[in-house]
């Protein structure tokens, strides 16, 4: 029998919210949405806890996630994932440094793709992981992981 899932929508500061679905147990997917296209709500009490870091999140009082996550990906991208999920805010790691932590060293390559394929947003903050040279790198100018690079960058 299928598990039932359920979806939440939280509000952010910028144009669009973020629409959780999960399971009774774990967050399954997250994707930035058009604000105007969902109400928010956050029917279970892993999506109302969920909502609550996120509001902590966007006050700079939250440092890490903690809501459980449901990976779904290669062992490779999970590895990817489950580290950068543990990243603090305002901690930035380059592609490099992801692929050498995960016992791959010269995977970045690797590390971008899985992080270009990040199913829940926010959660994996894949707008931690930066090029070498510092800078954000793959992301339209404007995007939501531009804008909340730029959100962790000036938490001064």
């Amino acid at each position: 029998m299928p598990q039932k899932t359920m979806r939440g929508v939280i509000p952010t500061p910028f144009d669009f919210a973020l629409e959780l679905t999960c399971s009774s147990t774990a967050i399954i997917t997250g994707d930035f949405v058009a604000r105007t296209a969902l109400r928010a709500r956050c029917p279970s009490r892993l999506l109302q806890e969920a909502a609550r870091q996120v509001r902590s999140y966007w006050r700079r009082q939250l440092d890490v996630f903690t809501v459980p996550l449901a990976l779904q990906g290669t062992e490779f991208e999970c590895a990817v994932w489950r580290l950068v999920s543990r990243l603090h805010f305002g901690e930035f790691l380059s592609y490099s440094d992801v692929a050498y932590a995960v016992g791959h060293p010269g995977a970045h390559r690797a590390v971008a793709a899985a992080m270009g394929r990040t199913p829940i947003d926010l959660f994996i903050p894949a707008h931690r992981v930066i090029g070498a040279d510092g800078r954000l790198k793959g992301c339209a100018p404007g995007s939501m992981r531009e804008r909340l690079y730029s959100f962790e960058r000036n938490k001064g």
